[in-house]
């Protein structure tokens, strides 16, 4: 059986762990204290078969530096933050010979219960070739839907799939929004938006809206069409 290390074990880390239990040895590390049956040190999780990085995007830096004298010449990387670019850079600075494998999981504990049926983004271009390969019989093995893409395409259409939906809901649950007597279908969906960012972390929200260049052009244009509206709406006087 292969050994999956993970490092980080937020609410990601943590669902990780949980849905690849059944089918791995999991060893995980953690920088906070939050005691786990899968609990290792990092020497033995940075020696697994496969390394995954749950951690936020501005620790990489330190995470990979303290990963870096401890990782097996064998271990595959396996990236899977929301931002692609920003994080094969980082990676590729520190670990420039690492084996490497890069994904993204479009799904969290937020938005899955089980893994079959979701998305696994692979970007080819940036990673090890037979790693990559691993990577998606694996996948397919879970019952993933597997996507090829560029690290730029991704960013790039993530910025408003993933970007702009979380701006939106972040809004919304400052907004403070609350169930009312009276409720349409669609303002229930914006309920159910604004819980369920609730449910996200700030580091995952400033990672999506900071770590991907292409972000804030589709904020500022959502911002620029809402302004444009209200004052559209303004300027008509009922009579």
């Amino acid at each position: 059986m292969k050994t999956v290390g993970i490092v980080g074990f937020g609410s990601f880390g943590k669902f990780l762990a949980e849905q690849l239990d059944a089918n791995c040895k999991v060893l995980v590390y953690s920088y906070s204290i939050k005691p786990n049956k899968w609990q290792a040190d990092l020497k033995d999780v940075a020696e697994a078969d496969y390394l995954l990085l749950a951690v936020p995007i501005d620790s990489y830096h330190s995470v990979l530096k303290d990963l870096k004298p401890l990782l097996s010449k064998e271990t595959i990387l396996v990236d899977v933050c929301s931002v692609k670019q920003k994080s094969v850079e980082i990676i590729r600075g520190i670990l420039p010979d690492q084996q490497l494998a890069v994904t993204h999981p479009l799904f969290g504990p937020q938005s899955a219960d089980e893994l079959a049926g979701h998305t696994l983004v692979l970007c080819p271009e940036d990673s090890s070739p037979r790693v990559l390969q691993e990577i998606e019989d694996f996948a397919k093995q879970l019952h993933l839907h597997v996507i090829h893409m560029t690290a730029k395409e991704h960013d790039k259409e993530m910025a408003t799939v993933q970007g702009l939906t979380f701006f939106i809901a972040h809004v919304l649950k400052e907004m403070k929004l609350h169930r009312q007597k009276l409720n349409t279908p669609s303002f229930k969906r914006l309920i159910h938006l604004a819980e369920l960012e609730a449910e996200h972390s700030d580091e995952l929200f400033y990672t999506i809206q900071s770590g991907n260049p292409q972000t804030q052009t589709i904020r500022q244009q959502f911002i620029d069409y809402a302004v444009n509206l209200n004052e559209k709406v303004n300027s008509k006087k009922l009579p």
